[in-house]
């Protein structure tokens, strides 16, 4: 098909650069940069009951997600940190 190999190199290197340009193309304009799962915009909120963690809100109104109940320090998947759980007696 060629005869020089320069020629030849030229189109094999235009076609995998056209290649990659469609490719590009194809990927920027179907990607998901719209979507909250990419990015740290997900949030738990109050109205979510989550089959997974236990929701406690506390005397204050704040709500709380842990994955055990019972006394001592517990790791909040709400807020992101470790936090003392007690039992409250209600009188």
């Amino acid at each position: 098909m060629f005869d020089n190999p320069k020629e030849e190199f030229k189109f094999y290197l235009m076609t995998y650069t056209i290649f990659l340009l469609c490719m590009f193309i194809v990927i920027f304009f179907t990607s998901c940069s719209n979507s909250n799962l990419l990015s740290n915009n997900v949030k738990p909120d109050s109205t979510h009951y989550s089959t997974i963690f236990n929701e406690i809100i506390d005397q204050d109104s704040i709500t709380h997600w842990y994955t055990k109940l019972y006394d001592g320090t517990h790791w909040c998947y709400y807020h992101h940190k470790y936090e003392e759980v007690a039992k409250s007696v209600r009188r």
